[in-house]
């Protein structure tokens, strides 16, 4: 399922280097080794990210 366009909102946050990323785009373990920030942003402004 393509979140950014089937959905109005999507989890996002920002690493340890100050890139966000989308929610679900690393494995679990690396994503609770590097976020720092979580952030729900409009699916049309996600685009492009990670």
């Amino acid at each position: 399922m393509d979140l950014l366009n089937s959905s109005d909102y999507v989890p996002t946050y920002e690493d340890r280097d100050g890139n966000w990323m989308l929610v679900g785009d690393v494995p679990w373990e690396m994503f609770v080794e590097s976020c720092k920030r979580l952030r729900i942003m409009k699916g049309k402004e996600a685009i492009g990210l990670g």
